[in-house]
């Protein structure tokens, strides 16, 4: 219970420190970058410090996040900053999508033994997980003004708002299609898939049925 109170105030310390500073202190996005650098740094220490596990993704969004930031602040340039959520989209979009060509699907590899879909629905799951994180990677740059020949003019303001909600709505909206998809082809756990391949349930359930006849 402890470790996940710290892992919880750990997570949420760069959101404090890139919003926080950003709505608190001028609308500045590169002071708000240094406040996201130290919220990083901070999350790693209190992880390192109470031995809560750093998943290898984990050390690569903080890479990310320590060399985009790094730039922003050496070149005063906050569209380095900008950009990095749309490198992060990307790469995960097109990673959970490399995995199904490389039929090493993430999801199936780490879900499929709680919940045995068949590889095809596992597979189906994944690219429907990937679509919105990839329009969202474009869609940040659109609101970044990142896009040369589409440039809409919006404001600092209005790309950290996108960013404060942007996670969420993706999240929502991923969740959304697989269940619609689920629901609508009527998909169902293959259970009995994990009881073929637990031969140690199988005996227990053989000897429990041998106590009962006795």
């Amino acid at each position: 219970m402890a470790i996940n109170k710290w892992k919880s105030i750990a997570d949420f310390l760069p959101a404090l420190g890139f919003f926080g500073t950003f709505f608190l202190f001028e609308r500045d996005l590169i002071l708000a970058t240094g406040g996201l650098l130290i919220g990083l740094l901070l999350q790693f220490a209190i992880y390192k410090i109470r031995g809560i596990p750093i998943q290898r993704w984990m050390w690569f969004i903080l890479g990310i996040g320590l060399l985009f930031g790094a730039l922003t602040l050496i070149f005063q340039n906050p569209t380095f900053i900008k950009i990095r959520p749309s490198i992060l989209g990307t790469i995960f979009g097109l990673g959970i999508v490399g995995s199904v060509l490389l039929n090493k699907n993430v999801f199936e590899m780490l879900l499929n033994k709680a919940i045995p879909y068949p590889t095809r629905t596992w597979n189906i799951i994944a690219i429907l997980w990937s679509i919105p994180l990839l329009l969202n990677a474009f869609l940040n740059l659109i609101i970044a003004n990142q896009i040369p020949w589409w440039n809409l003019g919006f404001s600092d303001d209005a790309w950290m708002t996108y960013r404060v909600v942007g996670g969420f709505v993706v999240v929502g909206i991923s969740l959304a299609l697989v269940v619609g998809y689920l629901v609508l082809t009527k998909q169902k756990p293959e259970f009995e898939r994990l009881e073929e391949h637990n031969p140690r349930v199988d005996g227990d359930s053989a000897k429990t049925k041998g106590k009962l006849d006795s």
